[in-house]
């Protein structure tokens, strides 16, 4: 069981793509919307009954269950399992357990059917990362695997039990044009900005036709303000090893709670508060060492990001009960720099995009970056302003100049 890992520890992206249109139940968008406020003291606020039942059963706590006559409940609560991502590490951890055979058959069911369709997908998904790692060794490329991918080996159980779509990889910005060349050879399908996102897919068919897909990043976090905090050589230089898969290197666990706490801060498009993701820096805190918490708390202090990751920790342990120590909480808690003139260009896109330009290593893929932020497929500013009619793209190549332009210059 989970409670028996990670030292004291009791202990993704959803792996079917048909959860992704799983609605939140509306006492769930309550909670996400008073627990996302920053700057809030996280353990005043009680999360709605399935997310309480979600956590007791991660932390391998009892839980007082309703009756199975009360579907309606349990219907929720597999629902919002899979929607936080927890749905295999639900079903591992009540399946050792006598409260399991008193559950409605039907969600044990499907939970049996998530964990094994959880285990298939593993074995593809390893299979193909380290025939990925002995590829890129042949060419002279290294990348680290991050975030989930790694994770699932270093600090869950079992790998299948961290839910995650893709792996995601972080690579220097010199190995941009190997590697997208190296995968094409080998039979990788690229999607994606390139430099705009600081990120591009990587897609390939596996063993029985389940596709394999990456993440590669060449910024570890794509918001201005938090994409140079982790550079691709300070990660290496602390880089450790993957147990249980090759020679595949990740971050260090201080980079590694660092990035899990940024991941929240710079996931705009998702809810930062999804069980998984603060799940990920429950363990993370839970395996370090004092030394180890205190030297996380200094690095976010210099920095200068503690307010996020503070944040992240205190979400962490109001949920999981996370024993980081007084002394780190109490630097976490350090005062940020304020804004000033400096610090507000150096964490703006103009300020990121021309350390992109530096960083980039020769002309063909700075003529690239030019060409993705200044000439966009057309497919895309319809898609973006909602117009059809290909009459409307120069008025919108136009506006989204205007937009751009005004955005770099008001160091947004």
């Amino acid at each position: 069981m989970l409670t028996h890992f990670a030292g004291n520890a009791k202990i993704q992206k959803d792996t079917d793509t048909e959860t992704r249109d799983v609605h939140h139940r509306k006492s769930t968008q309550l909670f996400q919307l008073q627990y996302s406020q920053p700057q809030v003291d996280s353990r005043a606020v009680t999360p709605p009954p399935v997310i309480a039942v979600l956590c007791s059963v991660l932390r391998g706590d009892a839980v007082d269950w309703p009756a199975t006559s009360n579907g309606a409940f349990y219907d929720e609560l597999l629902s919002e399992s899979i929607q936080q991502g927890v749905d295999a590490l639900i079903a591992y951890q009540l399946k050792p357990t006598v409260a399991w055979q008193n559950l409605p058959g039907f969600f044990k069911d499907e939970l049996d059917r998530r964990l094994s369709n959880a285990v298939a997908k593993e074995m593809v998904r390893s299979r193909d990362v380290v025939a990925l790692q002995h590829l890129m060794e042949k060419e002279g490329i290294t990348f680290l695997i991050i975030k989930g991918g790694a994770l699932s080996y270093t600090h869950y159980p079992k790998p299948y039990l961290r839910s995650r779509v893709d792996t995601d990889v972080f690579i220097a910005p010199g190995d941009i044009g190997p590697l997208r060349e190296a995968l094409i050879r080998h039979g990788y399908r690229l999607q994606g900005w390139v430099y705009k996102s600081h990120q591009f897919n990587a897609l390939r068919v596996g063993f029985g036709g389940e596709v394999v897909k990456y993440d590669v990043h060449w910024r570890s976090n794509n918001r201005s303000k938090y994409a140079r905090v982790i550079s691709f050589e300070e990660a290496f230089q602390q880089a450790v090893r993957i147990p249980g898969l090759s020679s595949c290197l990740t971050l260090s666990p201080v980079h590694s709670l660092l990035q899990a706490c940024l991941h929240r801060a710079g996931s705009t498009y998702h809810d930062p508060n999804r069980l998984i993701w603060l799940f990920d820096i429950h363990l993370l805190v839970s395996r370090m060492t004092g030394n180890e918490q205190l030297e996380f708390a200094g690095e976010t202090v210099r920095k200068d990001v503690q307010n996020i990751c503070l944040d992240a920790v205190q979400k962490s342990e109001q949920l999981f009960q996370t024993g980081m120590s007084h002394q780190a909480q109490e630097l976490l808690g350090t005062e940020a720099g304020r804004d000033s003139g400096d610090g507000r260009f150096s964490n703006s896109q103009l300020a990121l995009i021309i350390d992109d330009f530096r960083q980039l290593p020769d002309l063909s893929s700075r003529l690239g970056m030019v060409r993705e932020f200044l000439f966009p497929p057309g497919n895309y500013l319809l898609s973006r302003y909602q117009k059809t009619g290909w009459y409307w793209v120069p008025f919108l190549y136009l506006r989204y100049f205007l937009a751009g332009a005004y955005s770099r210059i008001t160091l947004h």
